[in-house]
C-alpha cells in the first residue's frame, strides 16, 4: 500500500484519473467489463474542469501537439462513418467501441506534464504485466486440471486454452508483456535481487509457452519477428558479453524455427496456413480460417472499389460484406457476419480514403517516434500494432481498441522523456 501512496500527488483530479488508469491496467487482461465505465468516468473527470486554456498549455508542455492530433484523430472514423451509414443505430455502436481512442489522449495529454512521471507511467505498465501474467497462470492451471481429469491434451490448444478471450488478443497482450519484462530486466539487471530476477525469468518462460500453445498465427509471427529484433538489439548492446548475446540470437532463431515446425499440438496453425494458401486456387472457398480470410479480403476489395472515396459507413460494412458474398456466391462467407479481418481494409470499407489516412497516421507515427527516440519498447509496440491489424479488424473489438489506445499514449510519454 505504501508503494501506491507514493504514486499519488496532491492534485485531486490527477489522482482520480491516475487511480482509474491503474484499475484499467489491471482489468484489461482479465475482462473488458469495467473498461467502458472507466473511460466515461475519466472523460467526465476531465471535462468538468472546464480549464481548456490550461489543458492546451499542458499538451504543449508534453510537447505532444502532433501526437495529440494523430492519436485523437482516429476518433473521427466513427463520426465520418455515421454520416455515410444507412443503419444509424449500428453506426452509433461504433462511438462507444472507439471511446478509449478519444478518452486517453484527451485525458492524459491534458494532465500537467510534471505529474506524469516516468515512475508513474512504469507503474501502470507493470500492473498490466502482473495482470497478464496472472491471466496466463489461470489459463495454464485450468488447462493442466483438464488434462489431468480428462486426459484431453487439446485443453492446451487455441480456443480451449483461451476460454476467457479470443486467442489473438491474449497472444497480443502476452507478447507485449514478454518484451516489457525483457526491457525491464535488460535495463535494471544490475539493481534486481536474485528473487525478482527469478520471478521475471519464470514469467518470461510461462508467457513464451502460452504464446506457442495459443497458436494465434499473427501472435506467433509477431512474437518471432520481435524475438529476432530483440536478439539483434541485445547483441548491439552487449559490450563485453558478445558470446552470451550471440547465444541469445541462436536460441531465438532456433525457437522460431521450432515453433514453425512443431507437432506437439493437435494442429500447427502456421503449417495449416501454408497448406491452405498453397491450395487456394484449387479450393478458393474452403472453410479454413486462412481461406476465409483470403475470400473476405477479396470481397472487401470489391466493395471498396465501388464506394471510394468515402466508403459505405460504419453501420453498413458487415451488411455489405454479406450481400456481396451472396451476389458473388462466396459460399464460405454466406450466412456468417464476418468483418474484413484486416483493419486497413475494414477502415477503407467503412470510411474510405480519409479513414485510411487517419489509420496510417495512428499506426506509423509511433514507429517513426520510437526510432527517433531510440525506444525499443515503443518500437515493439508499434510492430505489434501494425502487424496484428493486418489479419484482424482489432479496432472493431473493445479488447483491441482499449489496449492500443492506452499503451500508445503511455509509451509515447515514456519515449518522449528519453534524452
Amino acid at each position: 500500500m505504501s508503494f501506491l501512496k507514493d504514486l499519488f500527488s496532491t492534485n485531486r483530479r490527477f489522482n482520480i484519473t491516475y487511480a482509474m488508469l491503474l484499475v484499467a491496467a489491471v482489468s484489461l487482461p482479465l475482462t473488458t467489463f469495467l473498461m467502458l465505465p472507466i473511460a466515461i468516468l475519466m472523460l467526465l473527470n476531465t471535462l468538468t474542469e472546464w480549464n481548456w486554456r490550461e489543458k492546451w498549455h499542458n499538451i504543449q508542455q508534453h510537447k505532444a501537439v502532433p501526437a495529440f492530433f494523430f492519436f485523437i484523430g482516429i476518433y473521427l472514423i466513427p463520426i465520418i462513418g455515421f454520416f455515410f451509414s444507412y443503419d444509424k443505430i449500428r453506426a452509433l455502436n461504433t462511438f462507444d467501441c472507439y471511446l478509449w481512442f478519444l478518452t486517453v489522449p484527451l485525458v492524459l495529454f491534458t494532465q500537467p506534464a510534471e505529474l506524469f512521471t516516468t515512475r508513474r507511467i512504469r507503474a501502470v505498465l507493470h500492473l498490466f504485466a502482473i495482470s497478464t501474467i496472472l491471466h496466463a497462470c489461470i489459463l495454464l492451471v485450468v488447462a493442466t486440471y483438464h488434462l489431468i481429469t480428462t486426459g484431453d491434451s487439446s485443453s492446451f490448444y487455441y480456443i480451449k486454452l483461451s476460454f476467457l478471450r479470443h486467442p489473438s488478443y491474449v497472444a497480443m497482450y502476452s507478447t507485449f508483456t514478454f518484451f516489457l519484462l525483457l526491457n525491464f530486466i535488460h535495463h535494471y539487471k544490475k539493481h534486481l535481487s536474485k528473487t525478482l530476477t527469478a520471478v521475471v525469468v519464470i514469467s518470461l518462460i510461462l508467457l513464451g509457452i502460452l504464446i506457442v500453445f495459443l497458436q494465434s498465427k499473427a501472435g506467433l509471427l509477431v512474437f518471432a519477428l520481435l524475438a529476432l529484433v530483440w536478439a539483434v538489439y541485445l547483441i548491439w548492446h552487449a559490450q563485453h558479453r558478445l558470446l552470451w548475446s550471440i547465444g541469445v540470437l541462436i536460441v531465438a532463431t532456433g525457437s522460431v524455427l521450432l515453433v514453425m515446425k512443431t507437432d506437439i499440438l493437435p494442429v500447427n496453425r502456421i503449417q495449416e496456413t501454408v497448406t491452405q494458401v498453397k491450395h487456394h486456387k484449387s479450393n478458393p472457398y474452403g472453410r479454413g480460417s486462412s481461406q476465409i480470410r483470403l475470400t473476405v479480403w477479396k470481397s472487401a476489395l470489391e466493395i471498396i472499389k465501388k464506394n471510394l472515396p468515402w466508403g459505405v459507413g460504419t453501420g453498413d460494412a458487415t451488411d455489405e460484406l454479406n450481400l456481396n458474398a451472396m451476389h458473388q456466391n462466396y459460399t464460405n462467407l454466406i450466412g456468417h457476419h464476418f468483418n474484413a479481418h484486416n483493419q486497413y481494409l475494414q477502415t477503407l470499407l467503412m470510411v474510405g480514403i480519409p479513414g485510411l489516412i487517419l489509420l496510417l497516421l495512428y499506426c506509423f507515427y509511433p514507429l517513426y517516434f520510437s526510432l527517433r527516440k531510440r525506444s525499443i519498447l515503443y518500437g515493439s509496440f508499434a510492430v505489434i500494432l501494425i502487424f496484428n491489424i493486418l489479419v484482424e479488424s482489432m479496432f472493431e473489438i473493445r479488447a483491441g481498441v482499449d489496449f492500443f489506445a492506452i499503451f500508445n499514449v503511455l509509451l509515447w510519454m515514456l519515449a518522449a522523456k528519453r534524452q
